[in-house]
Order: C-alpha cells, then sequence, then structure tokens
C-alpha cells in the first residue's frame, strides 16, 4: 500500500468517525429537546387524562363528585331488538345503581367497557336501539324532584367474542380532572 492509499484510508476512516459522532449528537440533542418541547403535553395528560380511577368499597359503590354507582351484573344479550350481534362479537348488558339525589349539573355518564389488553369498547355505540337500554348512565339533575335520577339504569355495549373484559369505566366532563369510576366486571 502507498503512503498516498493510507493517508487517505486514514481520513476516510476518520470521516466515517465524524459522520457517527455528528449523528449521536444530533440525536442526543433532538431528543432532548423533545422531552423539553412535550413537558406541556405530558403536565396536561397528567391534569386532564384519565389516570385516577375510583375503585368500588367493600359494598360495590363507587363515588365521585355527586354520584355513586354500583354494577350490579353483566350478562351477555344473544338478540336485542330482534337483532343478533356480527360475527365476533357479542353484545353486553351492564346493569347499575346510581345514586345521585344532590341537584347538580351532571346529566349523563359515559360508560365504557375495558379488555385486559387495554382497548376500549362503549356503550351505546354500534348496538340496536331497545327501550330497556340507554346510551349512557343519568348521572345528575338539576331538579331531583321534577326529573329524578333513576336507580335502576342499563347500557348495552358490543364487545369482541374474545375479549378478556377487565373492568367498567363510568366517566363524565364535568367530574374532577383526571379521574373517572372503575368497577371491575363480575
Amino acid at each position: 500500500m502507498s503512503r498516498q492509499q493510507s493517508g487517505q484510508a486514514r481520513r476516510s476512516g476518520h470521516g466515517r468517525r465524524s459522520t457517527i459522532v455528528a449523528a449521536v449528537v444530533l440525536v442526543l440533542s433532538l431528543s432532548g429537546w423533545g422531552w423539553f418541547a412535550s413537558e406541556q403535553a405530558r403536565e396536561a395528560w397528567w391534569a386532564f387524562g384519565q389516570n385516577v380511577a375510583v375503585g368500588p368499597d367493600g359494598q360495590g359503590w363507587a363515588s365521585l363528585d355527586t354520584v355513586s354507582v354500583r354494577l350490579d351484573g353483566a350478562d351477555t344479550v344473544p338478540i336485542v331488538d330482534e337483532e343478533a350481534p356480527p360475527d365476533g362479537f357479542e353484545f353486553l348488558a351492564l346493569d347499575f345503581t346510581v345514586d345521585a339525589a344532590t341537584p347538580t349539573e351532571l346529566s349523563t355518564c359515559e360508560v365504557q367497557v375495558r379488555d385486559t389488553q387495554g382497548r376500549l369498547f362503549l356503550a351505546g355505540a354500534e348496538v340496536p336501539r331497545d327501550d330497556a337500554f340507554d346510551s349512557s348512565l343519568m348521572c345528575g339533575t338539576s331538579d331531583p324532584e321534577e326529573d329524578p335520577v333513576p336507580a335502576s339504569q342499563s347500557v348495552l355495549v358490543l364487545v369482541p367474542v374474545d375479549a378478556a373484559l377487565d373492568s367498567v369505566r363510568v366517566d363524565a366532563r364535568e367530574f374532577p380532572p383526571a379521574e373517572f369510576i372503575e368497577l371491575p366486571v363480575p
């Protein structure tokens, strides 16, 4: 190997090392900047995202804000209003007892079923309308005497047949930020 060739080999090796070092420095600086730039998003999620579950007490009641909810049953229903669920799915009827006698602006609560994979299935979505089931829970009223909250309420959820159901979430925009009710599936 001539002197010229060995000098070129050293320079190309040095050039590759410089490129690698520059790339590593760039990745590290972008990562640091990304962490700093996402701080506001992380703080907003912690303050407003669903991350504080309120579970049931010894009698099965979970209370948040002005409402107390108990999940009394979860049963599959083969046919609703003469409609069968699509292939690979089943209807799940959730029966609740709701206690919300205090006047409040809180009116409806969204119900979701969570499986062990973390998937959420919304009550009232993609299900037939039937008088026996509501699409959400009535969790409050501004006039309990004229428009009382029904104590017994049922919702219908479409879930995959193979889903390993874990819990039922009850949430409302009026709940304190980041908090929601979470009840185990019986």
